[in-house]
């Protein structure tokens, strides 16, 4: 299966070619919200902890789908793929390291129920009609929307966060874009996307301190020096390392991240209990 799209390519202004629909905010925005909401994560390499160590915070980098300094968070999933593209190499550089951050949608500048960049490259076009934008699926950007989003189309969050268990729906006929996402998420045919398509992505436009915010750091073992330990633990945040295997891709080592956030939302690690 080949993306398709009428988009244009990855260049340029990327503004919507029309405003878009507000039907599917609209129904998601009907679903109650969760007790619980799940921690937010961001994914960055070890080349670049560095500079976020002396920074002491998260900043927006420039985006080529938005034409925008952005943040990148997704909800509950350690789902982004910084170095997506490296298939295999010895660099440590380009390990992963995860931020697990207390819930901090508020601020946000924009609320996706999947990835807007694969949304945008045409990855999901065999789900949805020719005509939709990305923008017909863009949420309010209220903090209670994720977890209204998840409480919606999932049976609880453990399911959500594993990508299985999605709810059985019975929609009205013209809820079109809602039938649309419904699919997408249960899809288990090939396809050119990955878990990503049903990650709820919230995209902030301001830096985010590490100070009050940070839980947890998740991060290759060799990394977790003492220095790296003391200064997590001054910020009243965790070191929850993992072990790594010389030229694992860095989407290798996701999987271990993943495991290691199941632990920490079901309470191991001092962590927080979200099911």
């Amino acid at each position: 299966m080949r993306p398709r799209s009428n988009l244009p390519p990855m260049s340029g202004q990327r503004s919507p070619r029309r405003p878009g629909r507000a039907d599917f905010a609209r129904l998601v925005r009907q679903s109650p919200p969760i007790e619980q909401q799940l921690p937010m994560t961001h994914l960055s390499d070890a080349y670049h902890l560095r500079d976020i160590a002396e920074a002491g915070s998260l900043r927006p980098t420039q985006c080529r789908v938005f034409d925008e300094p952005l943040l990148y968070l997704f909800y509950g999933r350690p789902a982004y793929r910084v170095a997506a593209q490296v298939e295999s190499s010895g660099l440590e550089a380009y390990y992963p390291v995860c931020f697990v951050l207390r819930n901090s949608a508020k601020g946000a500048k924009r609320i996706y129920p999947f990835d807007s960049g694969a949304f945008h490259q045409g990855r999901f076009a065999d789900f949805v009609h020719r005509d939709m934008i990305k923008e017909d699926f863009e949420l309010d950007v209220d903090p209670t929307m994720p977890g209204r989003l998840m409480n919606l189309f999932w049976s609880d969050p453990r399911a959500y966060f594993d990508n299985r268990g999605a709810r059985a729906m019975d929609l009205d006929p013209f809820d079109f874009e809602a039938k649309s996402y419904a699919e997408l998420i249960r899809a288990k045919a090939n396809g050119p996307f990955d878990e990503r398509h049903s990650a709820i992505e919230v995209q902030m436009p301001q830096s985010i301190p590490l100070a009050g915010n940070l839980t947890a750091v998740i991060l290759p073992s060799n990394f977790a020096s003492e220095p790296v330990r003391r200064r997590v633990d001054e910020l009243g945040a965790l070191v929850l390392p993992f072990d790594t295997v010389s030229r694992h891709s860095p989407d290798n080592m996701v999987g271990q991240i993943y495991d290691i956030c199941r632990d920490l939302y079901s309470g191991r690690h001092n962590g927080v209990k979200c099911w």
